[in-house]
């Protein structure tokens, strides 16, 4: 018998869009809920935290390799969910373009390894409210996020990966959840009635 593929929530989305944000939201409520799920954090960020930045352009199978094993880890301790905000495609979307000509293949195959459930986050990170955009922690500022906004949607428009798009705000959370297993949780009492 073969053992049950991982269901991998993934998170697309430039840059200081709110993938952590609601990664982390998703987690907590999936778990409230008694779901069987673990979260996998982004290790670019970790890189980006600790001055390693040049790690994300000269050794992006590095971080493949951290993010891929994370996801392993979880669909052998027998998880039905993994929670992402870093999908194993990004590591391709971001190495060079003179990276290892098989790379991307081998990403390719790693993700095919589990059942992907994809969403691109969006939000207005263009308006001049100070909060719209944090730089800290990251590698790209508002520019380049809405530059790189654009760019993945090509990307994977060009492999194929379809993906539902999601706008971000507090209520991000509960839409996903509705979307992967309809009727789980109910909806918040903060939030307006729609």
């Amino acid at each position: 018998m073969q053992a049950r593929k991982l269901k991998v929530i993934n998170l697309f989305g430039a840059p200081g869009r709110g993938k952590s944000s609601v990664r982390s939201g998703l987690f907590w409520l999936m778990k409230s809920h008694h779901m069987s799920v673990e979260e996998v954090s982004e290790y670019a960020k970790y890189l980006v935290l600790t001055g390693r930045t040049w790690q994300l352009t000269e050794e992006q199978l590095y971080l493949f390799s951290k993010q891929h094993h994370k996801q392993l880890i979880i669909e052998r301790s027998g998880y039905e969910y993994a929670a992402t905000d870093s999908p194993l495609q990004l590591c391709s979307f971001y190495a060079p373009d003179t990276y290892f000509r098989t790379f991307e293949a081998l990403v390719d195959e790693a993700m095919a390894g589990f059942e992907n459930i994809n969403f691109f986050l969006t939000r207005d990170i263009e308006s001049d409210a100070a909060d719209a955009f944090e730089e800290r922690g990251r590698n790209h500022d508002r520019e380049a996020s809405i530059r790189v906004e654009g760019e993945m949607r090509e990307f994977l428009a060009r492999k194929g990966i379809g993906y539902q798009d999601m706008t971000v705000d507090l209520l991000t959370p509960w839409r996903i959840l509705e979307a992967i297993a309809p009727g789980t949780a109910s909806w918040p009492s903060f939030a307006p009635k729609s």
